[in-house]
């Protein structure tokens, strides 16, 4: 039996694990509150596991890792930002579990009426879309580069994982996604975190060579990046982890408070730390192929490529298992919000009256549907790292001023809320579309505009319609 086999047994192994969890877990599903949000039952160490999986996904790192190839160490700035927004997710997260909201736009209704809930909920499945896809060209892309020798091609490596994220997520829910990441959490950290930088440290030279590598051009620190750029990395980051659905549906499915706030602030020490191994990674790879922007899979294959030239036989069957698991770990909660997101917030707001029973089974169906637009997505689309930023941009723009005027601001009311995330959603895609067509200058950013619209409609139309006698509470205000 050859290397090449054995790591292809590994990885094969991996997958009938994934399977063989969701079905365990799909045991335990009794209902809705089981498949969405496991049952409020989640605690350490499966929770962290979840938590840490999801936050380290496709930007994280393979799109890092190819932006780090394109501008250098200063893209590691782009660090502090989710980093930051994660640990300001940590202290609104105990609020969100005590007043047990499931979702985003369950809390949009509480403060602003079904209408709202129905909107965010639409403009949160579209990028849910692209958030899948993304992680499914991420997959493409390393198995391509690392089984490049048995002939398996991009369009089948984004089928076949596919197929195998959709089914483990439809079968367990969340029990599923949060069983399978803590085991594909643990691998990543392992087998890409440690043990890959190791390998790619000794084949450029020795740790010298490497930190020499790792300082910027003179002159030139940004690498090309704009001021607005920097900026529209942060007002995209930092919004995103406090409107994160993911991150809303884990408070809501931790144990208690206590656990869901420490949790959140260990995944972002986790997260700096990993960020930096992307970049690092994303740098040596400069180095060693210096014409990998010309290649099939681009500056994207980065970190594939390192694995499928430097990695010893078996580890590196571990390797790719962990980069799949990496991808995974985001993919497979993403098709899980699309599914419950449908089923509650727009065919529940449409038929109120729908059994708990027949809520999971649209769920289940519409996972099938978001995964198979996914892998239209990801077979004809490429630029993890910039897929990913139009996706949180246009979620960002619809939904965090709303959502945050919810939580805090006692004057915020349904008619302010739907001009901000209307006007903004439709204002950012505009505006995305001209940048893309070249007709709209370099230094412009649409997250900024378009956020800075959301804010000023907010508060505008609020303060002309908020009447004492009509408004409602803070949601920080609610008893659990």
């Amino acid at each position: 039996m050859t290397e090449l086999t054995m790591d292809l047994i590994i990885i094969a192994l991996y997958f009938i694990v994934l399977l063989g969890v969701g079905y365990y877990a799909s045991l335990k599903v009794k209902g809705m509150e089981d498949y969405a949000i496991a049952g409020r039952r989640l605690g350490y160490p499966v929770l962290l596991g979840t938590l840490i999986g999801t936050a380290i996904g496709a930007a994280a790192t393979v799109g890092k890792a190819g932006k780090a190839y394109d501008v250098g160490i200063a893209i590691f700035i782009a660090t502090f930002s989710y980093g930051i927004g994660l640990i300001a997710f940590g202290l609104i997260a105990p609020t969100v579990r005590r007043i047990k909201i499931w979702t985003i736009p369950d809390a949009l209704e509480l403060r602003y009426g079904m209408v709202l809930r129905v909107v965010t909920a639409f403009v949160m499945v579209l990028a849910v879309i692209a958030l899948f896809g993304a992680q499914l060209i991420a997959v493409g892309l390393a198995v391509t580069a690392v089984m490049g020798d048995f002939g398996i091609s991009f369009t089948e490596a984004v089928l076949g994982a596919g197929i195998i994220m959709i089914l483990y997520t439809v079968m367990g829910g969340l029990l599923a996604v949060a069983y399978t990441d803590f085991v594909q959490t643990i691998i990543m950290l392992a087998a890409v975190g440690i043990l890959l930088p190791i390998f790619v440290t000794s084949e450029v030279g020795g740790a010298a060579k490497a930190i020499e590598y790792l300082k910027p051009p003179a002159g030139n620190f940004w690498g090309g990046m704009t001021a607005a750029y920097v900026v529209s990395i942060f007002l995209i980051d930092i919004p995103f982890c406090l409107i994160d659905p993911s991150l809303w549906q884990r408070a809501s499915a931790a144990k208690d408070t206590r656990t869901i706030r420490n949790s959140v602030f260990i995944t972002s020490g986790v997260y700096f730390y990993w960020s930096f191994i992307a970049v690092f990674l994303g740098i040596m790879a400069l180095h060693l192929f210096p014409d990998l922007a010309q290649s099939a899979g681009g500056v994207d294959s980065a970190i594939p490529r390192q694995v499928a030239l430097y990695v010893p036989p078996l580890l590196k069957g571990l390797c790719l298992a962990a980069m799949m698991a990496i991808m995974m770990s985001t993919a497979d909660t993403a098709l899980l919000i699309s599914g419950t997101t449908f089923s509650r917030d727009i065919v529940r707001a449409f038929r109120p009256a729908t059994p708990d029973q027949t809520l999971l089974r649209l769920a289940r169906i519409f996972i099938f549907v978001i995964g198979g637009l996914g892998v239209i997505f990801a077979l004809n689309m490429r630029g993890i790292f910039d897929i990913l930023l139009l996706a949180f941009a246009i979620f960002v723009s619809g939904i965090f001023v709303p959502t945050m005027a919810a939580l805090f601001w006692k004057k915020a009311t349904k008619a302010g809320a739907l001009a901000s995330s209307i006007v903004a959603s439709i204002a950012v895609v505009v505006l995305y579309g001209l940048k893309l067509s070249q007709m709209l200058p370099g230094w412009i950013e649409p997250i900024i505009i378009s956020i800075l619209l959301s804010l000023i409609l907010m508060v505008a139309v609020s303060l002309a319609t908020y009447k004492p006698e009509t408004a409602t509470p803070r949601l920080v205000d609610l008893e659990g």
